[in-house]
């Protein structure tokens, strides 16, 4: 009878060969346990891989459109935060000059006037808000303060080309008709802040606002600029307030109400207009909020597939995780009791 015999050695190194198997069979499922997804995906899935990066690439670009969604929404809502309070200050002026309606008395148009400078610095400090480090008024240019109180210089050339207004008419300040103040505004006042070129005194902002793609298809206007109507109204409301209602010497009363009149209309083209830029941006913001449903829509569905290429059964991995470790464990048992095999201990 033949015998062969089997080294402890051999048996001991077989062991170790099973136990490296069991250690990164193991590491590799408590992985899918944990994430719910294949450790390795390309052994898994083979030629469908490319499938994978494909969905993967895809919802990495909804989220960067997402991402970029968020930041135009914040523009867009603190614009219409300063809108609203733009269109309150000029309500409160054209309120104020309704009331003066026929009253000449100097306490009513001293109170007028101080409420056309606190509506225009209010707004003018609107105009400047800034958010993330841009300027919300200033179209593309947004490293540029948008609106500057150029009122005190406004003031003075009004009261200048009023006096040099009167004299080629023949005639004083004081003695000047209700109409011919009315073509005063209309022809001299009214261009200096609806001409593009007077306006640059006071706004410094891009004609062209931002934009900004919030989806594969749509791109939006998602700022407004401080060379829309609205503000350039208010500030010619202001103007014609405190320049034409401080004149020395006064006018008369119905010249007076005359500034009233125009004033109280440039008043309300400025609310107007404000509600313009505001109703405008809500637009926007409508379009963007519907963007970001379909947006979310579509990534839900390519999460899905994803999943569905991908996902593993959490439960079966864990099973897969606990058997291995008995197998390990069994394994580390019996590579000990045959470290501890010696001749000596038959001798």
């Amino acid at each position: 009878m033949k015998l062969s015999f089997i080294s402890s050695t051999a048996i001991q190194n077989a062991m170790r060969q099973t136990i490296r198997q069991a250690q990164n069979e193991m590491t590799s499922a408590s992985t899918e346990a944990t994430t719910g997804v294949y450790a390795d995906i390309g052994v898994a899935l083979g030629s469908n891989t490319s499938l994978s990066v494909n969905l993967t690439r895809e919802v990495s670009r909804i989220d960067s459109i997402l991402s970029s969604n968020s930041i135009a929404n914040q523009r867009m809502t603190s614009s219409q935060t300063a809108l609203s309070g733009m269109g309150t200050q000029a309500q409160k002026l054209m309120d104020q000059l309704v009331a003066l309606r026929g009253n000449t008395d100097g306490s009513s148009v001293a109170l007028s006037q101080s409420t056309a400078t606190a509506a225009l610095s209010s707004v003018i400090a609107s105009a400047n808000t800034m958010v993330n480090g841009e300027y919300l008024f200033a179209g593309t240019n947004t490293d540029v303060q948008p609106m500057t109180d150029y009122s005190a210089t406004a003031n003075a050339q009004i009261q200048t080309a009023l006096s040099q207004y009167a004299t080629s008419n023949g005639t004083t300040v004081d003695k000047l008709t209700a109409d011919q103040v009315k073509d005063f505004i209309t022809t001299t006042v009214e261009p200096m802040f609806t001409s593009d070129s007077a306006w640059a005194n006071w706004s410094s902002a891009s004609d062209q606002n931002m934009t900004s793609r919030i989806s594969n298809s749509e791109v939006v206007e998602t700022s407004t600029n401080s060379n829309a109507s609205g503000m350039r109204y208010l500030a010619l409301a202001a103007s014609v307030t405190n320049a034409l209602m401080g004149t020395t010497p006064a006018l008369n009363s119905d010249a007076l109400n005359a500034v009233t009149d125009q004033a109280i209309s440039y008043a309300r083209q400025a609310v107007d207009g404000l509600n313009n830029q505001a109703s405008q941006l809500g637009l926007s913001q409508s379009r963007l909020s519907d963007a970001n449903t379909a947006l979310n829509a579509q990534k839900t569905i390519l999460n899905t597939s994803i999943g569905d290429l991908t996902g593993v059964d959490p439960y079966e991995a864990s099973t897969k995780v606990n058997s291995l470790e008995t197998q390990l464990e069994t394994a580390y048992t019996i590579v000990s009791k045959i470290q501890q095999l010696s001749l000596v201990n038959y001798l």
